[in-house]
């Protein structure tokens, strides 16, 4: 109990160390720490780099902070549900489903404009991924899981042949909607922050009421029905905390992958298999992850400013290969 204090003491350090980075760092304006207290504890309108803060780092910085909480719980609950070490939204296809009727939406060959973007994602994520696990058998009484990664690789190509394929029938639209699929948080107002907001504080806290049962479910479906589990009713409340979580997510930053891959690995080896830790802390590992990579796609081609998805892949790409490799998925 006293390591695993310290290690979420190290790790509220890293992510404010982040937030104050990602809200300073990389900017055409001189922003220093001095700006940043002012803003947070005594903001003066007649600040030039106040109002800067104020109106264009903070709602992104926020975004990042909640996203990568998302993205990382998320994944978290879908490596539980599944028992599967390669599971995430982004593995199996969910992502890539959220995304690929978010930018059909856009470019108007669906004819959604009456629903709010996080409900067009929420349902192609679910869509997709209910694919996916059909395709995976992981409705069967013994799933396996090479056979749902592999599902959920085929649907993600599918999915993305089909997106850039749209994206090239509409080229008056073509590169706002590929700067946008590559996963970015550059645009993000207080508009969208509000959208998020409230979508990401129910499903994190669908995420939080379903951890004690992960726990039970981890023994094995018929040890967790013996001890009183309604295992069916946590696949429901898991499920909608996933497609929540990630639909909202990529509605608002588009499609960023791997955060939920990585992420509940590296909670997993500091706190443990309890989800009751697990969850939280992934989310605050997902957080920092995100808010770390805000700052740095600024940094790459200053002024100029990488899609934060682009860091992301380049972190998780060898980290899933690692992963796949030390897999015991026999």
């Amino acid at each position: 109990m006293y390591y695993s204090t310290i290690r979420f003491v190290i790790l509220a350090g890293i992510l404010i160390a982040g937030f104050c980075f990602s809200m300073i760092a990389w900017s055409s304006f001189s922003l220093s720490t001095d700006h940043l207290w002012g803003y947070l504890f005594r903001f003066d309108d007649s600040s030039m780099e106040q109002q800067i803060l104020a109106t264009l780092r903070a709602p992104r910085v926020y975004a990042s902070l909640v996203i990568g909480a998302n993205l990382a719980v998320a994944g978290v609950l879908m490596q539980g549900l599944t028992r599967n070490p390669l599971a995430s939204p982004s593995v199996l296809g969910i992502n890539a489903g959220a995304a690929c009727f978010m930018a059909l939406a856009s470019i108007g060959f669906l004819h959604l404009d009456a629903l709010p973007g996080i409900l067009v994602a929420a349902v192609g994520g679910l869509l997709s991924g209910g694919v996916v696990m059909l395709l995976g058998g992981f409705f069967s009484p013994r799933p396996h899981p090479i056979k749902l990664v592999l599902a959920g690789i085929a649907v993600n190509a599918l999915l993305i042949g089909l997106t850039r394929a749209s994206v090239i029938l509409a080229d008056d639209m073509a590169y706002s909607v590929i700067y946008w699929l590559s996963g970015t948080v550059t645009n993000i107002s207080w508009e969208q922050w509000h959208q998020l907001w409230p979508f990401s504080f129910a499903g994190l806290l669908m995420a939080g009421l379903v951890a004690k049962n992960l726990n039970l479910l981890a023994l094995g479906e018929d040890v967790a029905t013996g001890l009183g589990l309604n295992v069916a009713m946590t696949r429901v409340v898991a499920c909608c905390a996933i497609v929540l979580l990630t639909a909202t997510s990529v509605a608002i930053a588009g499609p960023i992958g791997f955060v939920g891959l990585i992420i509940p690995h590296i909670a997993r080896k500091l706190v443990g298999s309890n989800f009751l830790l697990l969850i939280p802390a992934s989310g605050l590992y997902g957080a920092a992850l995100l808010v770390w990579a805000d700052g740095l796609s600024r940094s790459i081609a200053f002024p100029s400013e990488t899609p934060v998805g682009v860091i992301t892949a380049l972190i998780g790409t060898p980290c899933f290969i690692l992963l796949a490799s030390r897999s015991k998925l026999s």
